[in-house]
């Protein structure tokens, strides 16, 4: 790695390429966290319940009300 250290140390304006990379990391970060925070409740549930089949849905209500 010393021989990609020595090259890059060379080039003029890498660290822009640097700055560059942790803003797109950072907004990208921002925008995931903040579209999983607003996914609205009733989608969360559906994402719940896709796994049941209909009749484990049901079986699982009526345990719940028991």
């Amino acid at each position: 790695m010393s021989f990609v250290g020595n090259v890059l140390k060379n080039v003029d304006g890498i660290q822009y390429f640097y700055i560059a990379g942790i803003l797109i990391f950072i907004s990208l970060f921002i925008v995931i966290a903040y579209r999983t925070v607003k996914i609205p409740r009733k989608d969360l549930d559906d994402f719940k319940t896709s796994i049941f089949d209909d009749q484990e849905l049901k079986s699982k209500d009526n345990n719940d009300t028991l």
